[in-house]
This record gives C-alpha cells, structure tokens and sequence, in this order.
C-alpha cells in the first residue's frame, strides 16, 4: 500500500542544529529546504545528504529530507508517474524556498520543477536531467540483479559504480549479503525509472537559480547527463564520483554555503 503524506518517511533537521534529526522548535519564520532522497536500499533518515544538510541547517534552513521511494507501488512504472505522486504531495511539505535532489531525488526534484514557484532555488548532487545507453546499461544491470533475487550482488555493483573511475575496490573474497526482497524491490524499481529520462526542456525553462554538482570520475551520472539554462551552473568536481559530497566535502560546501548567499538564502 502506498504511503503518502505526512506517513511517508522523512528527517527534519531544524536551523542551526549539528546533526540528527529534531523537532523544529522555532523554524516557522526559516527558509526551508525540501531533499528527495536517491535509490537506498531502505531509508535512512537522511545520512545520504548528512554533508549539504549541515551546510543547510547552519546557514539557518529547516530541512525536510523525503524518502523518494517510499510513494512508490506496483503501479509506478517511471519517473513521470513517480513524480505525479509527489506533485500531488508539495504542499503538505509547506513553502519551498530552496528544492534538493540527489541521484533519482535529483531527477525527480527536475521533474517538479513546473510545479514550483519559478524563484525557487535548486540544488542537486548527481541528479540526471537525462539518460544515455551507457547509463542505462548500467542502471539495468543493477536492477536485473536485485529483480532476480539477488540484492547483496546488486548492493555490490551499486556500491562498485558510485565510487568514482578508476578507484581500487577493497580486496574481494566476501559473501555478498542475503537477499532482501524489500531492498530489492527498491532498487529494481528506482534504477528502471532512470532509464529514458529526459527533462532537459524542464530544466532549461526554470527561471530561478539552480546549482548542479557531478564528479568528474563518476561512473554514473556526469556532466553529460545535466540540462541548464545560461543562469545555472553546473559545477564538476574533479576527481569524484557519485558522492562528491562525501569524497570532497570541502569543496562541495563552500559550493554550496557560497550558493546559499549569492541567492540570499541564508
């Protein structure tokens, strides 16, 4: 059964707080920061973003960070319908000022776009606007593992692609993890719906500010996979993969903190 609204999983994260997820106390009068979250194998309250939501919370942002997939039933069957769910859910999340996306979260917050205000700031970490053959061999070949009853091998091959290029694996030899139906039903499901996506005209029409960060290594999403209009920017992180945020958490924060003030969001 589908979870929707307030039902559906999600970490606030008040203004100025370290980390973890708190109540918001005095956040009415915040800027507020919404981030859909990538394809995880289960929810994770939000430690996939944990470098940017600091950066957030401590230039005074409330952030509510979703569990994209958690709209997600049998009857989704692409990004469209995937994010139709969640157009019918933006205003239970209150005003946003500022719309984050990372990997699948990425492409759906592209997607969403039309149904924002057109000032609303963007923010994504490897969220495609688009797809192409190889990254759509890849994305499949993790899906049919974990669709064929074999979700530790598909964890592995994901874990594999979302280091950058050309990074040494740690030694193999070890057991791949038991399968996990409900893991591998999500990332089945979360990898097909990025194939064939294309919102490059979406993108390109947004009239607000938008930053896109890609790794220079990924072995997914590049900067061949981004759509951006003359006033966004798509900022390439030399040597990273997938998790920019994590292998250059630096750098990709004073992207961001330097972001937040140029649009006057902090």
């Amino acid at each position: 059964m589908t979870r929707t609204g307030p039902t559906a999983p999600a970490a606030v994260f008040a203004p100025g707080a370290a980390a973890g997820p708190a109540h918001v106390r005095s956040a009415a009068a915040s800027r507020h920061a919404l981030v859909l979250a990538p394809v995880i194998p289960r929810w994770d309250g939000g430690a996939f973003f944990a470098p940017v939501t600091r950066v957030l919370v401590g230039a005074g942002l409330r952030v509510t960070v979703v569990d994209t997939l958690s709209l997600w039933d049998e009857e989704i069957d692409s990004l469209d319908s995937l994010a139709a769910r969640w157009r019918a859910l933006l205003t239970r999340w209150g005003p946003v000022d500022l719309l984050c996306g990372n990997a699948l979260g990425g492409a759906v917050a592209q997607a969403l776009l039309p149904d924002v205000p057109h000032d609303t700031a963007v923010l994504l970490v490897s969220g495609p606007a688009r797809t192409d053959a190889l990254l759509e061999t890849r994305l499949t070949e993790i899906a049919e593992l974990a669709a064929g009853g074999r979700s530790g091998q598909a964890l592995a091959l994901l874990d594999q692609r979302v280091q950058p290029h050309g990074h040494r694996p740690a030694a193999e030899g070890g057991t791949p993890a038991p399968h996990d139906p409900s893991a591998g039903r999500r990332l089945a499901a979360g990898m097909r719906m990025l194939c064939g996506v294309d919102v490059t005209d979406t993108v390109r029409a947004h009239r607000g500010p938008l930053l896109q960060i890609v790794g220079s290594h990924s072995q997914l999403v590049t900067d061949r996979h981004t759509a951006a209009a003359p006033h966004h920017r798509v900022a390439v992180i030399q040597r990273a993969g997938m998790r920019p945020h994590f292998e250059r958490t630096a750098q990709v924060s004073a992207l961001v903190g330097n972001f937040l003030q140029e649009k006057r969001l902090t």
